[in-house]
C-alpha cells in the first residue's frame, strides 16, 4: 500500500493569471446565460409572522429586527440584549465565507487563534471550527436557526448571522456565559423566480463554485430553493486545504393565507485539512550552536560517541538527546527500523521555557506549517428541517418546528509540533545532519446524532385600546425537547506484530509506540510532512514482518453519551407609555438527563473496551457506539432570567438595561480524575445609550458591561496545567514498581476557573447618504480568572512532596529525564499557573476597533455600477508575560507586552446589467493590502532574574499574508 504521498502545496501564485482566466470564462457564458434568462419578477413581500425575520428590511451593514430578543419578530431599537448582527451585504462584501472569517468583524468577538486561546494550534482546526471568543469566553456552539443541531455557517446559504453577548436566557439556558451564536438560512420566495450563480478564485490556487436557483412553482402558494456549492480551498499557510460540496434544498407552502410550511435538507461533505496556528518547537539550534556534532554510536544513556573519537560524551552538552528504549518508525525513505541507541537536537530554552523557530531565528519559511496537512477534520452532515407557522388570529400565532441532525467525523491531530535534526551517521541511520518531523498517527472517529423538537405561541395583549396606561403586551411561550446522542472510537498506532510474532501483552507502552518519520530538505522545498490522509483511512501498517494497528488507547476519546434535555420558556414584552418604555422579561427551565455508557481497560492489553454492549451488537464489535448505558443517568436543571429595559428618552436618545443569568450543566470534558466536570453558572449586567440619528439611518450604541462565570471549564493547557508532566512523573514511579498504576492515566486535561470579563462595546453602523455605508465597533475588554484549578492545586500539594522523597534519577522507560527534571518541569508550570489568579487573561488585547466603509457612485456619474470599500482591524499589545523570579516565582505586577496590530483590507466592486436582464457583478478583494505577515508574540519571559534581564518572547502565532480573491456573479 501507498502509505505516504506528497503534500498539497498551495498552487503558484499569479494575479494577473488567475484574473485573466477567470475573465475569460465568464465571457464565455454569457450567451448561453443570455439565451436563458427568464424575465426578473417583483420583489418578495415581508411576511406578517412574529416567528419571521426577513432581510429585505436590512439596509447595507443596517439589520432592523431580530428574533434574538424576544423570540418574536422585534426591532433591534427594542431590545435591550447586546446585539450584533451580520446583514448579508457585508457578508458579500468581506467575501465571508465561514464563521471564521466573520469573527473578523463581529463587535467583542475574536477568532480562537493560537496562544492560549487555542491548544496547540490545534484546538479549532481539528476539534471545533465554531470555537470563538465573545467577551473573553471560549463559544463552541452555534445554533441554526436557533436549533442546536451541531451546524457550522457556511455563506453558500445563510442569510445572516447574530451575535448575542453576554447570557441570553431568551435565546438558551445553557450554554457559555459570553454568548451565542445563531444564523439564518435561506428559504424558499414565493413571489418571483430568482437565480444567480457565482465563482470565486484567488492567487492561492482556490476554486468555490456556489448556485442559487429560486423557483415559484405557484405564486404566492407554492416554491422551491436551491443552493449548492463546490469548494477547493487553499490556504496563506501550507499545505492545506479544504475541499467541499454540498447542496441545500428548501420548499415552502402556504396551502392557506393563515398556514406556512417550510421543509428544508441539506447534504454537506467537507474534508478540512488546516494548519495549525502555532510555529515548531526548536530542536534544531542547540546543536546547531553546539558545532553541529555528528554521532557514530550512542553506548549507553545519555552519552554519545561522536566522529569515531573513543571517549563517550555527554549529550546534552552537545545539543542532544538519546533515545533510550524502542522507538519504532517508518521514514520517508519507506525504511521501518527501531531508533533505540540513536540520538537527536534538543530543545532550546530560555529561563526554562521552551522556544519555537521564530523565537530562536532559526531559518525556517513561516508560511509553512512542518506537520503538513495532517490536523484533518473530515465532516459529513445531513440536517432535516420542518416548521409549521399557523396563524389562529390577528393577535395569535402559533409555530412548530423540528430539525435532526445526523453528523459523521473523523478527526486526526497527532503530528508532534517539533522540528528535529538527526544527528547520527551509522548503522541503518543514513541522513546525518538532516531535518525532520515525525508523527505517531491518531485518529477519532465522532458520530452525533440530533432531534430537536419545538413548539412556539405568542400572543398580543392591546389593552391600549382599553386605557393608554395599561400598555401593549406581547407573550410569547416555548417548549423544546433535545435528543443528542454521541459516541466517539480512537485508535493510535501501535505496534502489534513483529517477525517474531504478535507482542502479547499491555500495548499502551511507549515501546510499542509506532512513528512515522518525514525527513525534510528546505533547499529542494521539501519542508512539510506528507498527507498521512490515506494512513488514517486505512486499518494500519503492514510491512516487513512489522504490523502496526489503530488501538483504541485512549480513555477520553472513548465514549457513548446520550443527552435529553427539555427547555420551557416565557417571555413577555410590553410597551408602556406610548412605546417610550418597553420591558422584557424573560424565564427559562431547563432539565438535562444525560447518560453515559461506562468504559473499562482490557486486563490483557489495556485497551478501552465497554462494560457491556446492547444486545444485537455484531459478534466481536466492541465499538463504543454500541456500549451500553447501564449505569443510571445524571440529572441537572436549572433557571435562566432575563430582564431588560429600554427607554427611549426622545426619538433619537435611548437608555437601556439588561440583565441575564445562564448556567452550563455537564460538559463532555474530564477533569483529572476523569470525571466529567461540573456545571458551570453565568451572569451579566449591560448599562447601555443609543442614538438614533439622519432619520434612522445612522444609529449608534455604547454598552458597559459586566459578566462573570463561576465554575468556568478551561482547557489544562491555557492556564499552564502540570497535570501532563505529572503524569510522566507517576509513569516513573510506576515503571520503577514503586506504583502499581498511574492516577493520570485517565488523561482528562480540564479543569475550573471562575472568570470576570468588563468593558465596553461602541458599535455605530449608518448609511448617512445615499452613497455611504459603513460600520464602526470597538471594544474594551479586561478579563481575568479566579480560583483556577481548585482541584489541580489539592493535586500538586499532595503529590509534590511524594515525588521528592524517591530517588531522583529515577526515569521511565523509553525516557531520558528523571524524576528530577520532571518535579522542576512541574514546579515551573505550577508558577505559571499561579501568575494566573487574579490578572488578565493573555495573549488579550484590552482593545480593539473594526471599521468597515463603502463608497457607491451615483448611477447617473461615469462610474455607475462601481463600488469601493475597506476594512481596517487594529488591535492594542496584549500583556504576553509576567517576570519570573529566580526561585521560580512569577511576579504579576511586572508585565510585558507584545505588539499592535493593523490589518487592512480592499475590496472593489463593479455591476452591470447585461442583455436578458442578467446582472453581472464582479468583485475584487485584497486581504491584507499591506502584507503584513511577521509572526505576532503570544507569549514571553525574562532571560534572567538580574538587573540587566531581557524580554524574550519564546511562542508565535502565524498571520496570513496578502492574499488576491475575485468573484463574479450572475443574477437573473
Amino acid at each position: 500500500m501507498n502509505y505516504l504521498h506528497a503534500p498539497r502545496f498551495r498552487r503558484q501564485r499569479g494575479v494577473s493569471h488567475a484574473i485573466t482566466s477567470l475573465l475569460s470564462i465568464c465571457i464565455l457564458a454569457l450567451p448561453a446565460l443570455a439565451q436563458t434568462t427568464p424575465p426578473a419578477g417583483e420583489e418578495d413581500v415581508v411576511e406578517l409572522s412574529p416567528f419571521t425575520v426577513t432581510t429585505s428590511n436590512d439596509h447595507g451593514y443596517m439589520a432592523n429586527s431580530t428574533l434574538a430578543g424576544s423570540r418574536t419578530n422585534t426591532e433591534l431599537k427594542d431590545i435591550a440584549n447586546p446585539l450584533d448582527i451580520i446583514t448579508k451585504e457585508l457578508i458579500a462584501d468581506m467575501a465571508v465565507e465561514d464563521i471564521q472569517d466573520l469573527t473578523l468583524f463581529a463587535n467583542g468577538v475574536s477568532p480562537n487563534a493560537a496562544g492560549d486561546y487555542n491548544s496547540d494550534g490545534q484546538e479549532r482546526e481539528v476539534w471545533n471550527y465554531n470555537y470563538m471568543e465573545i467577551r473573553g469566553f471560549k463559544v463552541g456552539s452555534a445554533t441554526r436557526n436557533f436549533m442546536d443541531l451541531n451546524a457550522q455557517f457556511e455563506a453558500y446559504n445563510s442569510e445572516r448571522v447574530e451575535f448575542s453577548k453576554g447570557p441570553n436566557s431568551i435565546l438558551f439556558g445553557a450554554g457559555s456565559p459570553g454568548g451565542t451564536t445563531n444564523y439564518a438560512t435561506k428559504v424558499a420566495g414565493l413571489q418571483r423566480n430568482a437565480y444567480s450563480i457565482q465563482h470565486r478564485t484567488d492567487d492561492l490556487g482556490s476554486q468555490r463554485v456556489s448556485v442559487d436557483l429560486n423557483q415559484v412553482i405557484a405564486p404566492d402558494t407554492l416554491g422551491l430553493r436551491l443552493n449548492a456549492l463546490w469548494e477547493d480551498q487553499n490556504f496563506y499557510r501550507h499545505p492545506a486545504y479544504e475541499t467541499q460540496h454540498a447542496w441545500n434544498l428548501t420548499g415552502k407552502w402556504k396551502p392557506t393565507p393563515d398556514t406556512t410550511v417550510t421543509i428544508g435538507h441539506e447534504m454537506r461533505d467537507s474534508e478540512r485539512a488546516s494548519p495549525r496556528g502555532i510555529f515548531a518547537a526548536d530542536r534544531v539550534s542547540a546543536w546547531l550552536d553546539a558545532g553541529s556534532p555528528i554521532v557514530t554510536a550512542v553506548p549507553s544513556n545519555n552519552r554519545v560517541v561522536i566522529g569515531g573519537s573513543e571517549s563517550p560524551q555527554s549529550a546534552a552538552d552537545n545539543g542532544m538527546v538519546t533515545m533510550n528504549s524502542d522507538n519504532w518508525i517508518l521514514d520517508s525513505d519507506g525504511v521501518l527500523r527501531n531508533t533505540r541507541r540513536t540520538a537527536r537536537g534538543t530543545d532550546t530554552f530560555a529561563n526554562a521555557i521552551r522556544l519555537d523557530t521564530v523565537a530562536t531565528g532559526f531559518d525556517f519559511p513561516t508560511d509553512v506549517w512542518v506537520g503538513g496537512p495532517n490536523g484533518i477534520n473530515d465532516s459529513k452532515w445531513n440536517i432535516t428541517e420542518f416548521n409549521v407557522t399557523q396563524r389562529i388570529s390577528d393577535d395569535f400565532y402559533i409555530d412548530l418546528s423540528y430539525g435532526h441532525t445526523d453528523n459523521d467525523i473523523r478527526q486526526g491531530n497527532s503530528v508532534s509540533s517539533y522540528l528535529f535534526v538527526d544527528t547520527n551517521d551509522f548503522g541503518a541511520n543514513t541522513h546525518p545532519g538532516e531535518l525532520y518531523a515525525e508523527s505517531r498517527p491518531f485518529r477519532i472517529d465522532r458520530g452525533i446524532d440530533i432531534d430537536d423538537i419545538r413548539a412556539t405561541a405568542s400572543y398580543n395583549l392591546r389593552l391600549t385600546e382599553t386605557n393608554k396606561w395599561l400598555g401593549d403586551h406581547q407573550l410569547a411561550a416555548m417548549y423544546e425537547y433535545n435528543d443528542r446522542e454521541e459516541w466517539m472510537d480512537n485508535g493510535r498506532l501501535t505496534l502489534v506484530q513483529t517477525p517474531d510474532g504478535p507482542i502479547t501483552g499491555s500495548l499502551t507502552g511507549g515501546q510499542v509506540a509506532f512513528y512515522l518519520r518525514d525527513y525534510l530538505n528546505l533547499a529542494s522545498g521539501k519542508n512539510a510532512m506528507y498527507d498521512y490522509r490515506n494512513i488514517y483511512y486505512s486499518d494500519g501498517i503492514s510491512q516487513d514482518g512489522y504490523v502496526a494497528k489503530f488501538l483504541r488507547r485512549e480513555s477520553w476519546a472513548a465514549l457513548h453519551t446520550l443527552t435529553k434535555q427539555d427547555s420551557v420558556l416565557a417571555v413577555l414584552q410590553s410597551r408602556w407609555l406610548q412605546n417610550r418604555l418597553i420591558t422584557t422579561a424573560g424565564w427559562r427551565q431547563d432539565k438535562r438527563v444525560a447518560y453515559d455508557a461506562p468504559f473499562t481497560a482490557d486486563p490483557v492489553t489495556g485497551m478501552r473496551i465497554p462494560v457491556e454492549v446492547d444486545r444485537g451488537t455484531p459478534d466481536g464489535r466492541d465499538d463504543p457506539k454500541y456500549a451500553s448505558f447501564i449505569n443510571p443517568p445524571t440529572y441537572v436543571q436549572g433557571i435562566s432570567r432575563n430582564y431588560g429595559a429600554v427607554f427611549h428618552a426622545t426619538d433619537w436618545l435611548s437608555f437601556t438595561y439588561n440583565h441575564a443569568t445562564n448556567f452550563s450543566p455537564r460538559t463532555e470534558t474530564r477533569d483529572l480524575y476523569g470525571e466529567y466536570v461540573k456545571a458551570s453558572t453565568g451572569e451579566s449586567n449591560d448599562y447601555g445609550i443609543r442614538l438614533s440619528l439622519l432619520d434612522n439611518r445612522l444609529s449608534l450604541s455604547l454598552i458597559h458591561y459586566e459578566t462573570s462565570e463561576l465554575n468556568s471549564v478551561t482547557n489544562g493547557s491555557a492556564i499552564n496545567t502540570p497535570m501532563k508532566i505529572m503524569k510522566q512523573a507517576e509513569q516513573i514511579l510506576v515503571d520503577n514498581g514503586i506504583q502499581a498504576t498511574n492516577p493520570l492515566d485517565l488523561d482528562g486535561n480540564f479543569t475550573t476557573a471562575d472568570r470576570t470579563a468588563t468593558g465596553e462595546e461602541l458599535l455605530l453602523i449608518g448609511n448617512p447618504t445615499r452613497n455611504w455605508s459603513f460600520r464602526l465597533s470597538a471594544s474594551r475588554l479586561i478579563n481575568e480568572q479566579r480560583n483556577i484549578a481548585p482541584d489541580i492545586r489539592a493535586y500538586f500539594a499532595e503529590r509534590i512532596p511524594y515525588y521528592q522523597s524517591q530517588d531522583q534519577s529515577l526515569t521511565a522507560i523509553g525516557e531520558n529525564s528523571n524524576l528530577a527534571v520532571r518535579i522542576e518541569q512541574a514546579q515551573t508550570q505550577f508558577a505559571l499557573l499561579e501568575t494566573r489568579e487574579r490578572v488578565r487573561v493573555f495573549p488579550a488585547s484590552e482593545y480593539n476597533a473594526r471599521l468597515t466603509a463603502k463608497y457607491n457612485f451615483d448611477s447617473d456619474s461615469k462610474f455607475k455600477g462601481l463600488s469601493l470599500g475597506s476594512n481596517l482591524r487594529w488591535n492594542s499589545a496584549p500583556v504576553i508575560g509576567y517576570f519570573k523570579t529566580v526561585d521560580g516565582v512569577f511576579d504579576v505586577n511586572r508585565s510585558y507586552k507584545g505588539d499592535d496590530t493593523m490589518i487592512t483590507d480592499v475590496f472593489l466592486t463593479y455591476q452591470h446589467k447585461l442583455p436578458r436582464d442578467i446582472m453581472w457583478k464582479v468583485q475584487l478583494n485584497i486581504k491584507n493590502i499591506f502584507d503584513n505577515d511577521d509572526p505576532i508574540p503570544v507569549a514571553a519571559i525574562n532571560d534572567d532574574d538580574t538587573a540587566n534581564f531581557n524580554w524574550v518572547p519564546y511562542r508565535y502565532r502565524p498571520q496570513d499574508g496578502r492574499v488576491f480573491t475575485i468573484t463574479n456573479t450572475f443574477s437573473f
